[in-house]
Formats: C-alpha cells, structure tokens, sequence
C-alpha cells in the first residue's frame, strides 16, 4: 500500500521540480557544471525509515553543511569550553563567506560562517599517523551509514580559487585562533567541502542528529549527547547565514545549507530531512530545497518551537481478529471460522500523542503488515495531543486504506480526533473497541454464510454437545433436559449462588456481569448468543457462581440440572462419561484461546 507520508513528499517535489529560478554557484568554477534539474527529497526517521522523491542517489558535494559536523567532532574533542574560546556562537546577520570577527578578540561569530567553520577545522588534531583530514572523512562516514569519498577536481577548484578563505586563514592566525601554519587547515578545509554525499546520505546525517547523535542505521554512537543540542542550537540560529531568521520563522528547524545544493534539517527526536538542488538563490541557499522545506513543515507540523517530544511507542498493541476476540460469547464452530476469518482484520491500538512521528509510525505498519486485510481497527481511546499535522496525516491515510480496498473502522470514545477529521470519508466509527470488533466479527460471519447471531434459533440437537452423541445416546439425554424461557431484564444464573445446573443458549442474547464484593461495582464482562454452553465451570466444579447472567432479550435455554447429571452418571456411566469428556475439552479450548489473547494484550 502506497503511504502517505510518500504521497506527501511527492506532491512537494512534483510542485516545485519544474521551477528553474536561480543559478548554479559560479565562484567555484567547478560547481557550474551540476545539472539544475536535479532535485530530491529524503525523509529519515529517527529509527531509520526512509520516504524518498526524486533525485536521492544523485552526488554533490557537501560543501558548507559540513560545517555542523565538524562543529560537532571539536565539542567532543575540546569539550564546548575550550571550543568556545576560539568560535562564538552568535549569528552574524552576514554572508557565508564574510569575514565575521569579534572586534575585541579576533574570535569568529560563529562555526556556520567560513571563519567559523575554518577555525574548528584547525581545532581538529593532526599528524602523520592519524590525518586530520581522514579523521573527517571517516566521521562524516559514520554520520551517513556508508564509507563516503571526495570529489577532487571539486576540491582543486575550490583550492585555486579559495583566495578569501586563506585571507581568513591568515587574520585567524593573527589573533592566535589558528594554531601553526594555515596552508594544511585551508586545504582540509577545502576537501572537507569537497566530501561527496547524497540526498539520502544528508538525511541520514540529519537523522543521526535527530537520534541525539545515533545514527539510526547502524546504531553507532557518532556525537556525545550533550553535543548534539550545542551543534543544533547553533544550526538555528546560524545555519542559514543572514536568512537564518526567516528561516526558523518559517520553517522551524535548525538547518545547514551548502553551495552545494544541498540542506537538511532537524526535528529532534522524529525526523531528518535533507533536500538537493543546485540552482541557489541570492543568499546561495537552494532554491527548491528552501521552498520544499516550507511546505513540508507546513504538511508534517515540522515548527520545533511547536513539536513536543514523541512517545516511543505509538502503536500499543496491533494484533490480527483470529487472535483477540470480542467480549461476545460464540459457539465453538463460530470461534473456529473467526480463528481463520479474523486474519481479514488488523487492530491497532495507539497511544500517545499523534504528532508527525508518532502517526508516521503507524503509517508505516500499515503499509507494510496490511496488504492481506480487508478491515483496519484504529483504537484512539489512549490517544493523547492532537496539532497541524494530524487530521491531514489521518484522512491521508483513511484515503490510502479505501484505495487499497480496505475499510477503516475508528474507535474514540473520548473525543481525541478533531471532529472534521475524517468529514465526507467513508470511514465507520464505533463507541468501543469491543463494540468494533463485534460488528467485524457478525459481518466476517455473515458474510460466510452465518445467520445474524440475534436471529439465531437453536433446537437441542443442534448444540455440539448433543450433536456429537449417537442417535440412542441424543434418544438417552433428551428427556432429562428441561427448555426454559428467561423474560429480558431476567437472571439466569445468579453471582453467589450453587452452581447446580448448566444452560444452552437456544435464542435471544444474555449478558455476563460481574459485582465486586468490595465496592459493589457491577462491569459488564461479555455477551452470550445462541449456541453458547452457560455455568459448566460452576456446576462440574460444583462450587458458587462467580458472576451473574442476566437476559438482555427473551431468552430460551435447555437446561440440565446438576440432579438429573447425577441421576445420568448412575444409570449411564458411558453416557456421562462423554458428556463431562465434551464439557472439559470445550472448556480447555477456550481457557487456551484467553490465555493466548491474555498473552497478546498483556502490557
């Protein structure tokens, strides 16, 4: 099933691919010769789903987004005290390349800008065993999932043209923010830029940010925890140069752009988003990318200043109908075909807040474990917050399951889901969980040929357990089996009282309740329909009722007495025998079957 979360980040490619505004970087010779149709879009979540458009696997060169990750490799190297001595944090309202310094001490505003970004290059050690420039390359490989190279006619490129940033370079040293020669920090700053990614490598990177510095693909811790806000603090307010503050008014990420074409941002802990496309504006951020990040925030509610944090488990419990059933006593050849039926139906229960992440999950479940349902419980009673993203993101996906064929059915009791959520779909909503995996339960039913279980009316010989006896032995057992009719509102069986007979349901629906002897409170435990064995646990255990059966219609019973059982068991041993046999193998089945729906729903 094709997801929503897909479809959405299509449509945005699809909007803005045909735009050609902008122009290729001309200032490094090299960068002119990108093709500006490329444009893609990648999507990493923190646990390491993709959801792709276009142009992912296309290399560029990263350029100056790797400027939060060499930010990030000094923190853990100095620690931020040391680094901060050397690189301020504040933006500076200027170009990328300005020359940006403290009036005072000479200190670049922050590591964002090239004087920044060349002074942290220096901070990072290096010697002949262990290269500063191979560290880097190494480190930024870890972030991306995979063993990433350099582009070196890029790197030459840049390096014949890089006048300004060894100017940089030079007025760094000069105020001692440079230690050593500055010719090897320009030129591994220069390869640096030069390290060739893709939309998806960025991605990935961003979501290893996302991850609080684990990259989810791997499970590799790349960048200290503590360090991981430091880099993204700066990359709000620094990432996108003298458009940083439109940028996080709009958009609402921290983010870092290159000349590249290339920009990703960070919703901690939920996504990493990375956009490609090489034609820049005047500020030499990506023009697509620039604008497809403003409508993705819009369409996933993306606003940092908005998204709270995400539960980690958005999907309670999922299981399958033919494995948890409903609160309604069936009769055994009815469990049966619902044991292999209820395969049709997926149950999801959720819980949490259903923000962008947590339904992304939920998405994606479907889209993987659904293609052999024909109906999708949706369970929102735990549910928490609801923002922007919501109701697009549900009736997103209410569409992808009537497309695929399949009903959505939606249980929220409380009221969680805004009331236009699902307007003008053909979505069914249930008061209860139960109550939905009733309804699916009668109409997998009927729709194999079961009579509507109200409508039901049973003889004697047709209950399993008469029906599996011999002619003599149903001619032996009849007689002493009494029908008995129950007015609705009626008790049937009574909590607390002797068990002293057993009932068949013949028609009509009981329901079982049970009151708790320390408070007095009633709950309404299951429904009986025709075809159901009532109080045998009670009456072969010869013990009290442990809960009360009330009529919820007219009900008819056939019922066999504890006296005429005793009666039976004297004058036909054999008979009994196969009785209490049925009895016992009947009750084991569905101690088994709750047993296992315990085991399923356990928390």
């Amino acid at each position: 099933m094709r997801d929503t979360i897909t479809r959405i980040i299509e449509e945005v490619h699809e909007r803005y691919a045909g735009t050609m505004d902008g122009s290729l970087a001309d200032y490094i010779p090299e960068l002119t010769l990108a093709d500006p149709t490329h444009f893609g879009i990648t999507l990493v979540t923190a646990d390491g789903s993709h959801y792709t458009a276009g142009d992912v696997d296309v290399p560029f060169t990263i350029q100056s987004v790797s400027k939060a990750f060499t930010y990030g490799m000094a923190l853990d190297e100095w620690g931020a005290a040391a680094v901060e001595q050397r690189v301020g944090v504040e933006p500076s309202g200027e170009a990328f390349n300005s020359i940006s310094l403290d009036p005072g001490t000479g200190r670049p505003r922050n590591p964002m800008i090239n004087a920044g970004a060349i002074a942290v290059t220096g901070m990072l050690p290096d010697s002949a065993e262990d290269p500063r420039f191979e560290r880097i390359l190494a480190t930024f490989s870890r972030f991306a999932a995979r063993d990433l190279d350099w582009d070196k006619e890029v790197y030459a490129s840049e390096s014949a043209t890089g006048f300004r940033n060894r100017a940089i370079a030079n007025l760094l040293r000069s105020f001692d923010m440079l230690d050593g020669p500055t010719d090897p920090v320009v030129e591994d700053y220069f390869r640096q830029c030069s390290i060739q990614v893709t939309c998806t490598d960025l991605a990935i990177m961003a979501s290893t940010l996302a991850h609080g510095g684990v990259n989810p693909v791997t499970g590799d811790r790349v960048l200290t925890l503590g360090h991981v806000e430091k880099v993204l603090s700066v990359m709000a307010t620094c990432g996108m140069y003298d458009y940083s503050g439109t940028w996080v008014y709009e958009v609402g990420l921290p983010a870092k752009s290159g000349v590249g074409g290339g920009v990703l941002g960070v919703l901690p802990g939920q996504f990493g988003v990375a956009l490609f496309s090489p034609l820049l504006d005047e500020k030499f951020n990506t023009v697509r990318g620039v604008a497809g990040f403003r409508d993705l925030s819009r369409a996933f509610d993306l606003h940092l200043l908005r998204a709270p944090s995400m539960s980690k488990h958005a999907i309670r419990r999922n299981y399958r109908l033919s494995d948890v059933s409903s609160r309604r006593g069936r009769p055994d050849e009815d469990l049966e075909l619902l044991a292999e039926l209820g395969q049709r139906v997926l149950v999801l229960e959720l819980q949490g807040d259903l923000f962008a992440g947590s339904l992304e999950r939920v998405i994606r479940a479907l889209a993987t474990d659904a293609d052999d349902v024909e109906v999708v419980v949706l369970d929102v009673r735990r549910a928490g917050a609801t923002d922007g993203s919501t109701v697009g993101l549900l009736r997103g996906l209410a569409e992808d399951i009537a497309a695929a064929g399949q009903r959505l059915v939606v249980t929220d009791p409380a009221g969680v889901l805004p009331s236009d959520t699902f307007v003008d779909l053909d979505v069914d909503t249930a008061r209860t969980l139960d109550d939905a995996m009733r309804r699916c339960e009668d109409a997998l039913l009927v729709g194999a040929g079961r009579a509507p279980a109200g409508s039901v009316r049973l003889e004697l010989a047709e209950f399993e357990l008469v029906r599996h006896l011999s002619d003599h032995e149903q001619a032996r057992l009849v007689p002493r089996v009494d029908e008995r009719t129950f007015a609705a509102g009626e008790i049937i069986i009574e909590q607390g009282a002797d068990a002293d007979a057993l009932y068949l349901l013949g028609s009509g629906v009981a329901e079982v309740e049970f009151a708790d002897p320390l408070d007095g409170s009633v709950e309404r435990i299951a429904d009986l329909y025709p075809g159901v064995v009532i109080g045998e646990l009670g009456l072969l255990g010869q013990s009290r009722r442990s809960a009360t059966v009330r009529a919820t219609t007219d009900v008819v019973c056939f019922e066999l007495t504890r006296p005429e059982l005793m009666r039976l068991r004297s004058s036909d041993h054999l008979l009994y025998t196969r009785i209490i046999e049925h009895l016992l193998v009947s009750t084991a089945e569905r101690l088994r079957r709750a047993n296992r729906e315990a085991s399923l729903l356990r928390d």
